[in-house]
């Protein structure tokens, strides 16, 4: 076990009444500076917290595979390419990418593994760099569920004659799935192997042109998301309209179809603006990072308490919490599923007709 204590992962500094105040960089190190035990003690719940999250999305991911048949990727058609993977099952490999991977970088840190800084560097930006390719699949995953039709101002089915450059999605698709791992690892990389030179100003640089990478991408990323969610939903909501309407008309009060589809669209909403939310908070967290964390807000404990939160604690917690969410939901949709209530019937009846034997 090394403990990683130099001027990059404990950084020290005079106060005008001569007091000496250090500072732990919490990425790389959480030994050494005066909140140690607060970074240790909360460092092994995160990590609890993770890999229950982990645990959580394995859970619904091999229930829907296994359980509900529903393979990991779309049906094959022409308008679709080869990348073709289903919304809720992206999202929760996602999920295991994320918080399986930051649960490691957390444990290790707690049992000192890491050997070095540019180790350490590398394992604290390898939960970013994962999910942030995991996040394309689910983003490709809604262009490809959005229906290849529109409606007019009468909410009547209009067919679209072009559909979207398969092509083209699934180039811009492996682009942006391999520029995490391109862009991301080797700037870790330097910032690390400067660190452990002790070269704090080049470390320093490589630090900030990582953040402002991330930060690009994470805005770029949101805006796509978000414009093919809208289209998705504006989709779903003209066809819900389009049902009601012809249940008025038929005289049908049953609207379990249209239950069972906003059941649908509210499954892959959550997820849509968990990830927005978490992605924009983090951006203007990794902004400020950027510019000021190395000089002065890492000497301020709030500053550097705020920066744990965003970093370690939000996405835990919100990753827990949709998790929670999703298998409520699944829960709920399997008891008032045809399928939940034939069994049920199936079941009374045997106990019935058992009860006459008797």
């Amino acid at each position: 076990m090394v403990r990683l204590i130099n001027n990059f992962t404990l950084l020290c500094k005079k106060t005008e009444n001569g007091e000496e105040i250090c500072s732990c960089d919490f990425r790389v190190n959480i030994y050494g500076c005066e909140h140690s035990e607060l970074y240790v003690t909360s460092g092994w719940i995160l990590a609890i917290m993770s890999i229950l999250a982990t645990i959580m999305a394995s859970g619904l991911l091999i229930y829907l595979i296994k359980v509900r048949k529903q393979p990991f990727f779309l049906p094959a058609s022409n308008e679709r390419g080869w990348i073709r993977p289903k919304p809720m099952h992206s999202y929760h490999l996602l999920v295991i990418a994320y918080m399986a991977l930051e649960a490691f970088h957390l444990i290790a840190l707690e049992v000192e593994l890491y050997p070095n800084v540019k180790a350490a560097e590398l394992g604290n930006v390898s939960a970013v760099v994962f999910s942030a390719s995991a996040a394309i699949l689910y983003t490709i995953s809604i262009v490809y569920a959005t229906p290849n039709v529109q409606f007019n101002e009468n909410y009547e089915l209009l067919c679209k004659k072009y559909g979207p450059n398969i092509l083209l999605v699934d180039i811009i698709g492996i682009l942006l799935f391999l520029l995490p791992m391109v862009a991301w690892f080797p700037l870790s990389s330097l910032t690390g192997e400067y660190a452990d030179r002790n070269d704090i100003e080049a470390a320093n640089y490589y630090f900030a042109a990582k953040y402002i990478a991330i930060v690009i991408w994470e805005v770029i990323y949101s805006l796509v998301l978000i414009y093919f969610w809208y289209k998705l939903m504006s989709v779903i909501k003209s066809y819900i309209k389009v049902i009601e309407d012809r249940n008025i008309s038929s005289g049908v009060t049953s609207s379990g179809q249209v239950q069972s589809i906003k059941k649908s669209a509210r499954n892959i909403t959550t997820p849509v603006m968990a990830i927005f939310g978490g992605l924009l908070s983090q951006a203007i967290i990794f902004v400020i990072m950027s510019i000021s964390h190395r000089t002065n807000t890492i000497y301020v404990f709030m500053w550097n308490l705020f920066y744990y939160w965003i970093q370690y604690v939000f996405f835990p917690l919100l990753a827990l919490t949709v998790e929670s969410f999703l298998i409520y939901y699944t829960i709920v949709n399997y008891k008032d599923s045809p399928t939940s209530s034939a069994n049920n019937s199936n079941n009374n009846n045997s106990n019935n007709n058992n009860s006459k034997a008797e």
